[in-house]
């Protein structure tokens, strides 16, 4: 059963147009020449929309999953999966058909080879100096690994019966993150920053692996979790919805200062908060 049968979250198709023109204008902040004056400052933080798909993104998936756990039903991957590809792959697998057939389709000159397109690789030692073009396929390479191993990991954890401890591995893999970024940072980043076209190694080594971008998956899976599993405190905290809404705002103020230069230490390591 599809959440959608539970309940309707329309607010979340307004933050999913929201997160589509925030990100539409960071891509137009940063490569169009001719813009107006106020966009800039606006536009810098626009990169956050695609982080907001993949909470909402893996909040939707997450919770179909753990209603079918909820229901004491068996999580079936080849069902899970075999919906997801005829969502996704087959306009994937057309577009990416367009970019190698007509090069009059490429915002760049070369492409990465095409295996790395077909099995969802391309996010990962991603040269975009050599290699930009279909670049923003990346993101999608990110919901692809999420799509392949989060039922399997749940399914493991059912087999063992080990589900209500679960919540542990959430915890770990979210504090791996900052770890990885920070290993990252340090020693990949860090030495060829100094080269020309050094931001070029922030996005190869920082911004565009998978497992420098689980926090925003784990946000979903964690929202999804309270959800279905805990519903006191879902709804004590809808209780308190325009509250949290102002602290949102706070909060999002502070992040828009700390990741104002996204290369910096602090931001490579807390920005995907």
């Amino acid at each position: 059963m599809d959440i959608n049968s539970q309940q309707k979250f329309y607010g979340l198709d307004h933050l999913r147009a929201f997160a589509i023109i925030y990100v539409f204008l960071f891509h137009y902040f940063i490569l169009s020449s001719g813009q107006p004056e106020w966009l800039p400052n606006f536009a810098r933080f626009g990169w956050t929309g695609v982080d907001l798909f993949f909470v909402l993104s893996e909040f939707l998936i997450s919770s179909s999953l753990f209603y079918q756990i909820k229901l004491d039903r068996t999580i079936s991957f080849k069902q899970f999966f075999l919906k997801r590809f005829f969502r996704i792959i087959p306009a994937y697998l057309f577009t990416v058909g367009l970019y190698f057939c007509f090069s009059f389709f490429r915002e760049k000159e070369s492409l990465p080879p095409l295996w790395k397109f077909l099995t969802f690789t391309q996010n990962i030692d991603l040269n975009l100096q050599e290699f930009g073009t279909f670049s923003h396929a990346w993101s999608l390479c990110v919901e692809e690994h999420f799509y392949l191993f989060f039922p399997l990991i749940l399914i493991l954890f059912e087999k063992i019966k080990s589900l209500k401890k679960s919540y542990w591995l959430l915890i770990t893999l979210f504090l791996l993150g900052f770890v990885v970024r920070f290993y990252s940072f340090n020693n990949l980043y860090i030495p060829k920053s100094e080269e020309e076209n050094g931001w070029m190694y922030w996005y190869k080594y920082i911004y565009y692996p998978t497992y420098n971008r689980l926090d925003g998956l784990l946000v979903g899976v964690s929202i999804a979790a309270t959800y279905q599993f805990l519903p006191k405190i879902w709804n004590k905290i809808s209780k308190y919805g325009n509250l949290f809404i102002v602290l949102s705002l706070f909060i999002l103020t502070g992040a828009y200062f700390l990741c104002y230069d996204q290369q910096t230490f602090k931001a490579s390591i807390l920005a995907f908060q």
